[in-house]
């Protein structure tokens, strides 16, 4: 299963900002243990009454709204298909999360657009992305709605005979490229494939009940790799690929399946729950590259840590400054929002009005990249950037300044 956490930055009033996304991506593991129970009934698939039964459900010809169910339900959870949105989607979840789903704004899809990239087969990884052409920092690659989207309880702790039942229903109502695409995946069978290709989402906020595995069939074609030029973002339903740096025409697309500010034992060892070795460029380096590598690491987790907790024996303005370099010199270009934020702080912190409004610009440019440009944090970033003094961080570690706008 894919996982990758959302940052929130210190970047409006002196609190903590939180995503504005409606769903976000979160870890998550078939180990954990889902506190809500999901109890079968006598009768473990059965029908239920037709979508009008939700409110505010429509009938009509446009793609929004052609949903039908809920149909073959096991207790509350139930299967809702669309077969004109994207390839075909299909719900495996509550009417009241079912509800919230359908009415998401449905980003426009890329099927219409001419690709830059090509699937091909990619030595010592099989099958991969492979770019046609150069691809630009910031480009959108891909655009998705999920072909089979399934409520995380259910998915852990439904009777394993009811579960297979309702999903090969639930993958028979995809269109008839929506399931080529789906089965196509790397898994033993439907349970299998969720685990293996799929994305934790949130479609209620933070809400346990809330909480869903998004399938994005040809997303699971993006191999990893522990310095990925492709960073993704999942706004309601739409997972959305973008270019994190400059790529080559000939240059595999690769997007990360775990969390990258770890040694190399540790990310293989991760990654050994995918069944498989990690042999990227990073991973192959000599011993003393990975040991420059790993100090590096755990230089960014020092400074991270001072940073946080304004250890002032090691802080000083270059400190924000100095965590960018490492990032960059790591090749960490999916994180540069959030490095470049806590260095526009910083230095706003220490009343160095240009360099607030450099990091803050970079931080812009980096957040909207990997959130989206109405991210929270992009829009505080554009304030710094256009008024330091007048942010609220303004001089607040820098003695001999004091006052808003001094």
């Amino acid at each position: 299963m894919r996982a990758r956490t959302l940052y929130g930055y210190l970047a409006l009033a002196g609190t903590t900002a939180g995503s504005s996304l409606l769903a976000g991506v979160c870890p998550w593991t078939s180990l954990q243990r889902i506190n809500d129970q999901t109890c079968l009934s006598p009768d473990p698939v059965r029908r239920a009454r037709p979508l009008d039964g939700i409110k505010g459900a429509h009938h009509s010809t446009s793609p929004q709204s052609s949903w039908t169910g809920p149909d073959h339900c096991v207790n509350e959870t139930c299967i809702f298909a669309n077969q004109h949105l994207g390839d075909g989607i299909v719900l495996l979840t509550t009417e009241r999360n079912a509800h919230i789903a359908k009415n998401f704004p449905i980003a426009a899809s890329s099927a219409e657009i001419t690709l830059p990239f090509h699937v091909d087969e990619v030595p010592g990884k099989g099958v991969g992305i492979v770019a046609d052409r150069n691809i630009r920092k910031g480009e959108v690659i891909l655009v998705r709605t999920p072909a089979l989207m399934v409520q995380t309880a259910p998915h852990v702790e439904m009777e394993q005979g009811a579960r297979d039942v309702l999903y090969n229903i639930a993958v028979d109502k995809l269109p008839e490229k929506g399931n080529a695409l789906f089965m196509g995946q790397m898994g033993r069978d439907i349970h299998d494939k969720i685990e293996t290709n799929c994305f934790q989402v949130y479609i209620d906020g933070a809400n346990e009940s809330g909480s869903h595995l998004g399938c994005y069939p040809e997303i699971s074609r993006f191999n990893h790799d522990c310095r990925p030029n492709i960073h993704y973002r999942i706004v309601n339903m739409t997972h959305t690929t973008v270019a994190a740096r400059d790529i080559e025409a000939g240059e595999e697309l690769s997007i990360s399946y775990i969390e990258l500010k770890l040694s190399r034992e540790e990310r293989r060892s991760r990654l050994r729950r995918w069944g498989f070795e990690c042999s990227c460029s990073h991973c192959r380096m000599s011993d003393d590259e990975v040991a420059a590598s790993d100090a590096r690491l755990r230089e960014i987790e020092e400074l991270e840590s001072a940073l946080n907790n304004f250890n002032e024996t090691v802080v000083t303005a270059e400190t924000g400054a100095k965590l960018v370099e490492l990032y960059e010199k790591e090749k960490l270009d999916i994180y540069l929002g959030q490095v470049y934020t806590q260095a526009a702080l910083n230095f706003a912190l220490y009343g160095e009005e240009e360099m607030a409004r450099k990091y803050a610009r970079a931080a812009v440019e980096a957040v909207e990249r990997e959130s989206g440009p109405n991210a929270a944090d992009a829009k505080a970033m554009r304030i710094l950037a256009e008024n330091p003094k007048a942010h609220w961080t303004w001089g607040k570690r820098r003695k001999g300044i004091s006052g808003k706008g001094k």
